[in-house]
């Protein structure tokens, strides 16, 4: 059966799969035999101390083997090459990003992790071992030096692998905060940190991604960056490194409310770029009339959620509901708007205005209680009070009238009493509404829609430098280094950003986190004994590669580089 071309061409496809089936099954006893037989010639037999045997020099080495495969299917190593940096450095640099991947941190600790934990050295041409840290700052900034040439080295290789189309580009910033005074530091610099951080300077990344998530452009701003001033150089940038990959059309921009302001709008009007946008202004009020009938004139888009078996029809239906956005295309002069309505998004606002509301409340009845009991009566210090709460509260405050009752005098206040506006009842109305500008005539509300939510590919890009790639904190001091501590997490992220898609592809949702943990069991030990001469054997080996392991590297067609190597000690005395 084996060595026929076909097999009773006229059989039925019951025959025909059972023919399949017992071939397949004669070819993997095949190949166990041959396994088998080939262990058997190699096998090396040794009469050994059982009480002597031992293990040492753990080092991890299944997300190393996830990276390093990445590595070289990004082509880093010929890129590199092409820059000038000689076998040594690419070694480095390897150490370096990957270390920002496995083990995420500060330089130092990139280089404490490459001395003592990872198995990483051993798939590299070059002793490293020895090496101090400083040479990791050092090759830092010699691979800032050439940022550009990099991202669109990267990227064009990124199109070619993945087939990534370069119609959407998603931009968006992000700031984290260092730890240290940073005098010396330019870029450091006080803002509104975006994790709450207040206590300390801080620096900005602004950054380019494409709708799979693939990074296109960075740039590093000062802490106090205004965001919406970043865009032209991010336009400039765009234009300049994607000549080739634009190929005469231009990208569509999507951009977070916080930087889509009316200029910027009119910037990317003029330098004759697409965009879909929420403006930066409050538009929803101009629309009311629209947003009343949502249920009525608005088309609904269902979003997908996991069913579970054990809930009701109606449990499943609420669900649904709470997921559900409503559309509505509106055409203007240069484009159109799409006035969305979520009502998942309306119940978080409510919940927010809720809690809000509250404790507001709750401070308004404590001075309430101050005033009655006559602990606060002059009208200045009342006033004072108010004005801290409106500070405190301003959302809250916003909906309410406080009124003080005075003396006869008019120089202290008896009682104070509150109002609630009756204007809170259109704020109500507009809960969870909100609107997309666009300079797309021809898509459907349904597209636009789904286009600027692809925002949250940006947004998970910052989220995976911050709590994977070790950008936060900050502890350089000095500007430059600081730029090449930021530029190796974007690096890093490439990495990061093609194993997540490539599990995509195979039907694999977990993310990079998720995965590194669960590879972490896999180690490189030396297995250490004696033998019965007094010889001591030291067998540097792999582990065994464990179900969960498995699954992972079939999905990602990694294979472990690296051999049995066994060697003698010396001799016990």
């Amino acid at each position: 059966m084996a060595g026929q071309l076909s097999f009773l061409e006229d059989a039925s496809p019951e025959i025909a799969s059972a023919a399949d089936k017992a071939l397949e099954h004669f070819r993997f006893m095949k190949s166990q035999r041959e396994e088998r037989a080939s262990q058997m010639k190699n096998r090396e037999i040794i009469e050994v101390d059982a009480q002597s045997i031992a293990t040492g020099y753990s080092r991890s080495l299944g997300p190393e083997l996830v990276a390093n495969s990445f590595w070289e299917h990004l082509g880093f190593n010929k890129i590199l090459t092409a820059f000038g940096f000689t076998l040594k450095q690419l070694c480095l640099i390897k150490a370096l990003i990957i270390g920002r991947l496995v083990a995420p941190g500060s330089n130092r600790g990139t280089w404490r992790w490459f001395c003592r934990r990872t198995a990483l050295a051993e798939m590299l041409p070059v002793d490293l071992t020895h090496i101090g840290k400083d040479a990791f700052y050092e090759i830092a900034d010699d691979l800032y030096l050439r940022k550009s040439q990099l991202e669109k080295a990267l990227r064009n290789r990124e199109i070619t692998l993945f087939s990534i189309n370069t119609t959407l580009f998603l931009f968006d910033l992000t700031n984290t905060y260092f730890e240290g005074s940073c005098l010396k530091n330019d870029l450091a610099a006080r803002g509104k940190s975006k994790e709450k951080r207040t206590d300390c300077p801080l620096v900005t990344l602004a950054l380019v991604v494409d709708q799979l998530g693939f990074p296109v452009v960075s740039q590093i701003y000062a802490g106090n960056q205004s965001e919406p001033e970043t865009l032209a150089d991010i336009l400039d940038d765009l234009y300049k490194e994607g000549e080739t990959e634009f190929k005469g059309i231009r990208p569509t921009i999507v951009m977070d409310r916080g930087i889509a302001t009316k200029g910027n709008i009119d910037v990317l009007k003029a330098k004759e770029y697409p965009y879909i946008v929420i403006e930066r202004r409050a538009v929803e009020e101009e629309h009311l009339k629209e947003f009343e009938s949502v249920r009525q004139t608005f088309e609904r888009i269902d979003l997908n959620y996991t069913k579970d078996s054990d809930t009701s029809r109606k449990t499943r239906n609420d669900l649904q509901d709470a997921k559900a956005v409503y559309v509505k295309k509106v055409p203007i002069e240069d484009g159109c708007l799409v006035l969305c309505y979520s009502e998942g998004r309306a119940r978080k606002e409510r919940a927010i205005n809720d809690h809000q509301e509250k404790r507001f409340l709750e401070a308004f009845g404590k001075l309430q209680k101050s005033v009655a009991k006559g602990n606060i009566r002059r009208d200045e210090n009342v006033s004072v009070r108010v004005g801290r709460l409106q500070e405190r509260h301003p959302g809250a405050f916003a909906h309410f009238d406080i009124i003080p009752t005075a003396d006869e005098a008019g120089k202290k206040v008896q009682t104070l009493t509150i109002t609630k506006k009756p204007i809170i009842e259109e704020g109500i109305t507009l809960n969870g509404c909100y609107v997309i500008e666009t300079s797309h005539k021809d898509m459907t509300a349904k597209e636009i829609w789904r286009h600027y939510m692809t925002l949250t590919e940006v947004e998970g890009a910052f989220r995976s430098m911050k709590t994977d790639l070790g950008v936060r904190p900050v502890y350089h001091q000095i500007a430059q280094r600081t730029k090449s501590h930021l530029f190796v997490s974007v690096l890093a992220y490439h990495l990061l950003v093609s194993i997540e898609h490539t599990l995509r592809l195979n039907g694999d949702h977990r993310t990079w986190s998720t995965i590194r943990d669960e590879l972490s069991t896999h180690q490189r030990n030396t297995v250490i004994f004696t033998d019965a001469h007094n010889k001591i054997h030291h067998i540097r080996v792999s582990g065994m590669v464990e179900k969960e392991h498995r699954e992972i590297y079939h999905l990602l067609g990694i294979k472990d580089p690296l051999r049995r190597t066994h060697r003698l000690a010396g001799s016990r005395l």
